[in-house]
């Protein structure tokens, strides 16, 4: 069993990211006139991403995954501390987890959905297939764009 001290840091970095990702069925205040079912706020860099997502969506699946993975790439960088690196065995599992868990939260947000069903959409097979395709597209963008940057 691990020690006391690190219990304690590991319980207050999973309530330091559970504080900042946690966002219960929230829609934009000029798609939502029935503010009750709001838990706290959404964080303005997520408020901003789910924006672009949905605007992305309009296009497509793909376009929107692709918003998901380039956004979230800043967001990261602004925010390490959103990786929940002790549930992950390293950085990119960490990074696959919030990608997760933001997609939940994006799918209660644009379409009011409950967590089991935006967990059940997110679990369909063609959903993961779209997933990795966006992830091979991103990765591709980034070794194109690596050499021009060196």
């Amino acid at each position: 069993m691990a020690s006391l001290n690190k219990q304690q840091k590991r319980a207050k970095r999973a309530k330091a990211k559970a504080k900042q990702i946690r966002m219960v069925g929230r829609k934009p205040l000029a798609q939502d006139d029935d503010l009750g079912h709001l838990a706290e706020p959404i964080p303005e860099y997520t408020l901003a991403m789910f924006s672009k997502m949905r605007d992305a969506e309009a296009i497509g699946r793909q376009d929107m995954l692709l918003t998901l993975l380039s956004e979230l790439a800043g967001i990261i960088s602004d925010h390490p501390e959103l990786l929940d690196m002790d549930n992950a065995e390293n950085e990119a599992m960490a990074a696959t987890h919030l990608a997760a868990d933001m997609l939940i939260d994006y799918r209660m947000w644009a379409d009011g959905m409950d967590r089991d069903t935006a967990q059940a959409w997110l679990t369909e097979p063609q959903f993961i297939s779209d997933f990795g395709d966006a992830l091979d597209v991103y990765r591709q963008s980034l070794e194109a764009s690596a050499p021009q940057a060196e």
